[in-house]
């Protein structure tokens, strides 16, 4: 089958490109025509942001090193995305009628309520996937970015939530907010597409090997901490960006990992790398609890940083949370067989 995958894909971010190349790469396993629907509205290009919002320069310097992360981000997309002319807009999505068996919106925080209202200046029913009226649509791992949707928000996602024949959502607190948005078809709790595939999703990436042994790495975004090792490799906002192909390989090599990185996290579990994620407490933990409480593994989960040593030395069962993975992995399978 044809099948188009609608998600984040452009954004600067680690996790956002791989849970998408992971989904293409499953897909094309199962022998679908893939391809990455490239929408992305101007607003979210890097100079257009100052022109409607010029204080938005007070983060100037953190946006340069933003800038240069995206320069090697966008290497990996045009090597190992199949991905379609780009989009600006749902209307204009509507008008090029789009032709797929399967559109699927997601994985990620395509349904969070800030994109809804504002991502296109204004609401926008784009990853609800109203454009594409001819093809079976499911979302997949997707997630809303909080645990209670805003009510503002909530009035227009009530008007598109059906547009979905099937949804997947990647936290417990995703199956209570399709509730609230009166969601009429199948739902459940799937895993990540950086799950589905297990370890074979590197297997494909070149990926950059160092010559760094022994340390821990230490994988934090929106604040850098410092831990009290003497050998530790820091990736982070305010360090040179490293590439996705470096970025892996920083963690995968590593014998430890601290991140509060949930697709950090993952490439971890994925690669048998002990970890420690510290819990943010201003955002959204569940989907940390959702995946951890599966496996047996929500104890890799601390609320201070006094406690990252404990669980350095703590061994994981890793024979048990491969098998955990392997169940999960065919809830996902499920919903993605049409």
């Amino acid at each position: 089958m044809r099948i188009g995958i609608l998600t984040f894909h452009w954004a600067t971010n680690y996790g956002a490109i791989l849970q998408c190349y992971a989904l293409q790469e499953y897909l094309r396993d199962q022998g679908h025509d893939v391809e990455i629907i490239n929408y992305k509205p101007r607003h979210f290009d890097f100079w257009a942001k100052y022109v409607r919002r010029p204080w938005l320069l007070k983060d100037f310097r953190k946006d340069l090193i933003a800038r240069k992360k995206e320069s090697k981000l966008v290497q990996f997309r045009s090597k190992y995305l199949n991905m379609t002319k780009r989009y600006y807009s749902a209307e204009e999505m509507n008008k090029a009628q789009l032709h797929y068996d399967i559109v699927i919106s997601g994985s990620d925080q395509v349904l969070n309520s800030s994109f809804t209202l504002y991502g296109e200046n204004k609401p926008t029913s784009a990853y609800y996937l109203q454009a594409f009226p001819k093809s079976h649509r499911i979302g997949y791992a997707v997630s809303f970015g909080c645990n209670k949707y805003p009510d503002i928000a909530l009035g227009y996602a009530k008007q598109w939530i059906n547009y979905f024949d099937k949804i997947g959502v990647r936290e417990q607190t995703g199956l209570h907010i399709l509730d609230s948005m009166g969601f009429n078809g199948i739902k459940q709790i799937v895993p990540d597409p950086t799950l589905l595939r297990g370890k074979a999703l590197f297997k494909n990436i070149k990926i950059e090997q160092h010559n760094r042994t022994n340390y821990i790495c230490a994988y934090i975004l929106r604040k850098h901490i410092e831990l009290p090792y003497n050998n530790v490799v820091y990736i982070d906002d305010f360090n040179n960006p490293l590439s996705m192909e470096q970025w892996l390989d920083t963690i995968i090599r590593s014998k430890y990992l601290v991140t509060n990185s949930y697709h950090g996290m993952i490439v971890a579990i994925l690669n048998h790398v002990p970890f420690a994620v510290l819990a943010d407490a201003s955002h959204m933990n569940d989907r940390f609890y959702s995946l951890l409480g599966r496996v047996g593994l929500t104890n890799r989960i601390l609320n201070k940083e006094s406690d990252i040593s404990k669980l350095e030395h703590t061994p994981i069962d890793w024979h048990s949370v491969d098998e955990e993975l392997s169940k999960f992995k065919q809830i996902g399978a499920d919903i993605l067989n049409v």
